[in-house]
């Protein structure tokens, strides 16, 4: 049974991180001509409709992110598009238009409300809310985002046979103008070039990863090498330890596959609960407006950190920190560990993955706060988010695991160096964290270092 068990848990281990990585591997550095993703919607005058319905014509699929609270930094582009687009409707009869308004704040009006009542725009075309998980503007994520932001608005071409041969990325959210606000007289003049077959090849944009999962992976690998981490080791070590000495008389092959899978197990409860809180972050993007000032205020909070990884704050604003017991939270989570432990130790170390995330977090918070602040940039889904963050935690967790595997002596003396090189992490940790920070806030002013 215990074989089986290993069997089906190192299958889903195997099978999360191939999902995981999927969609980064997969990508190309340059868009190509591809077949255009066919989809069936509703528009908000309640007509049913299929892309496939445009075939014929030429099609510009215009995905907007109008909604309250207003992108205050997005509103010039994405009124003044709208206004060409109406203009373009109104001079060419033959060309097919769809708005995919991309929806983070289910309270909000809708976009094409906002667009007639608050800026005079005619909407005469079809108009399409699209929620998360974003069944519609999914399908077209790679062409509406630039280094992992929202490029809003944005314009896909799509010619009479349904392909995607170009793109215009208006503006992007924390970069500025990017193609620029696309005329009646430009996009009627693209019509009448793909119409008659002019268009030659995918014309704008480069194909990006945004956030992709293998740099959150690598970052999760590289903050299991920070200070905050070694309270962390030295449990699993500990915990490892104790275990083995019940069982000091098995053989020594027993004692490194119990510590690995024991790592495993450990690794996927922290994972759980980074998938959860990467939820949570998601979920809270919808009431922020992401804008440049948001670059400076994530900035500044970042120096702040970086500053506290030297030197805590407290200390340097002379906050008197009184010691406090520890909380019944946290107390009621060590009983739970215990008894669990007593029934399996493979669960006792998943809840001592979970009880060490949480009590980690707040540790290493400057070091996840670029991982956030990223999420927060983007329009992607809860689940998204989650998953984002989940496989962080198997990056961060990565680590641990052959440590569990090796011998209690390799262990000590991997331990002991790992204690010793503690204090130069934190320094080269800290400095990095201040240099992000510094990057992130100069966006404010227009200056874009990556």
């Amino acid at each position: 049974m215990k074989k089986i068990i290993s069997i089906v848990i190192g299958l889903i281990i195997i099978f999360v991180i191939f999902i995981a990585f999927l969609p980064s591997l997969s990508n190309n550095n340059q868009f190509e001509v591809r077949p255009a993703f066919d989809f069936t919607a509703v528009d908000e005058n309640g007509l049913e409709f299929s892309l496939s319905d445009c075939k014929g014509n030429v099609t510009l699929l215009h995905f907007t992110g109008l909604e309250t609270p207003l992108c205050i930094e997005c509103e010039e582009e994405m009124t003044q598009q709208l206004e060409q687009i109406e203009s373009l409707l109104k001079s060419k009869n033959d060309v097919k238009i769809i708005t995919i308004n991309i929806r983070k704040n289910p309270f909000s009006e809708s976009g094409k409300d906002i667009a007639e009542n608050d800026y005079n725009i005619n909407v005469s075309w079809h108009w399409v809310e699209d929620y998360e998980p974003y069944q519609y503007a999914g399908l077209y994520q790679e062409y509406w985002t630039v280094n992992g932001a929202f490029s809003n608005p944005t314009i896909v071409l799509i010619d009479a046979n349904q392909s995607i041969v170009g793109v215009y990325n208006i503006y992007c959210l924390g970069t500025g103008k990017i193609d620029g606000v696309q005329t009646a007289e430009s996009l009627n003049s693209d019509v009448q070039i793909i119409s008659l077959g002019e268009w030659e090849g995918f014309k704008g944009g480069d194909a990006n990863e945004g956030i992709t999962f293998i740099g959150v992976f690598l970052l999760g690998i590289l903050t299991s090498l920070s200070p905050c981490s070694i309270a962390l080791l030295i449990a699993m070590i500990s915990y490892v330890g104790s275990l083995q000495k019940q069982v000091k008389n098995d053989a020594m092959k027993k004692y490194s596959i119990q510590g690995f899978w024991i790592g495993v197990v450990f690794t996927l409860g922290m994972a759980f609960v980074f998938f959860i809180f990467g939820m949570i972050i998601s979920s809270v993007g919808i009431f922020i407006e992401i804008s440049t000032m948001f670059f400076l205020i994530a900035g500044i909070i970042l120096i702040i950190l970086g500053i506290n990884v030297f030197k805590p704050i407290t200390e340097i604003i002379k906050i008197r920190k009184d010691s406090k017991p520890e909380s019944q939270v946290m107390e009621k989570g060590k009983n739970i560990f215990l008894k669990l432990s007593k029934r399996s130790i493979y669960l006792g170390a998943f809840f001592l993955g979970i009880l060490f995330s949480i009590g980690w977090a707040p540790c290493a918070i400057s070091l996840m706060m670029p991982v956030f602040i990223l999420t927060l940039s983007q329009k992607i889904s809860i689940i998204m988010g989650g998953l984002l963050l989940f496989v962080f935690g198997l990056g961060h967790g990565i680590p641990i695991i052959p440590l569990c595997a090796v011998t209690s002596s390799v262990r000590g003396k991997v331990g002991n160096k790992y204690l010793v090189a503690g204090r130069w992490m934190q320094r080269i940790f800290g400095i990095l964290i201040i240099i992000i920070g510094v990057i992130m806030a100069v966006r404010f002013w227009g200056f874009k270092l990556w």
